[in-house]
């Protein structure tokens, strides 16, 4: 037999189908572009400017994925983006965690004048910064290469990987690392067996989001890696426009190819993101 609602639980129905009605709109605006990108990946350049059929899954062929890989450099540019991405993000991480640790912990003058500046330097304009970033890359002798990608991408990583982390190790206990030293562990020592064990998911966050924004860094990747074999993705992308023209096929298809790597990545690192997110967030 069932049980009767109570007031409460019937006054709280129209709150809860406007909810989810709010949560339903929401969820349609959101997954509209992915819905589109795929449909328009699945066409024929003809067929894209198609209003009869534009919004229904009419006419699919896969003939844009098979050019896409098979006649453009879309590997060499997913395998750039990745070495790429994950040097960047991992040099940057070592050094935000040095950083974040030092500025978090250590109090010494300045410090927490250094630390706010952190946020500054993040929020600098990377058309601000191209031009001297390019006569350094240029005297280290390193444009046109992956390297001169991997340190320019330093500029904005390092600032936010330490920012970030600067929040998360300041919910770690302080008697933690009170314990550690009273046992003969160095600094190094604690932060090693310490702060960055239990850091894992702030660590995970910092990771991920350096990635990205390696990811899909269009300027300086245009500026020091002009050569053709060097491409990442996002200059990848920008080859599918030929004078006026645009490929709209192809160009969606190697859009979903090069978002699909990334999307992989957030949703097998998922719980380790939101929990970093809000770890973070609130000083323990």
């Amino acid at each position: 037999m069932s049980r009767a609602l109570t007031p409460r639980q019937r006054r709280e129905i129209p709150n809860r189908i406007r909810l989810y009605l709010l949560l339903a709109v929401y969820v349609v605006v959101v997954s509209f572009p992915f819905y589109y990108m795929i449909l328009t990946s699945l066409r024929s350049q003809k067929d894209v400017y198609n209003k009869e059929a534009m919004l229904t899954p009419a006419n699919l062929i896969l003939d844009n994925y098979a050019t896409v890989l098979g006649k453009t450099n879309m590997t060499i540019w997913l395998t750039n983006s990745v070495v790429v991405g994950l040097a960047s993000s991992a040099l940057a991480l070592v050094i935000g965690v040095l950083a974040a640790y030092s500025l978090s912990r250590l109090r010494f003058w300045g410090s927490n004048a250094i630390a706010r500046s952190v946020l500054f330097m993040y929020l600098i304009p990377s058309s601000l910064l191209f031009i001297p970033l390019y006569l350094i890359i240029a005297n280290l002798s390193l444009l046109n290469t992956l390297w001169a990608l991997i340190l320019s991408y330093q500029t904005f990583n390092v600032p936010f990987a330490a920012w970030m982390l600067i929040g998360y190790f300041r919910t770690i206990p302080m008697e933690l690392e009170d314990a550690a030293r009273i046992d003969g562990c160095s600094r190094m020592g604690v932060l090693g067996r310490v702060i960055l064990p239990l850091s894992a998911p702030g660590l995970v966050t910092a990771f991920i989001f350096c990635f990205t924004n390696s990811w899909n860094e269009f300027l300086y990747a245009t500026v020091m890696a002009q050569r053709s074999e060097l491409r990442t993705i996002p200059i990848g992308l920008y080859s599918f426009q030929i004078a006026d023209i645009l490929l709209w096929g192809q160009l969606m298809a190697a859009a979903i190819l090069a978002t699909a790597p990334v999307l992989i990545l957030y949703m097998l690192v998922q719980r380790y993101v939101v929990q970093g997110l809000t770890a973070g967030s609130v000083k323990g």
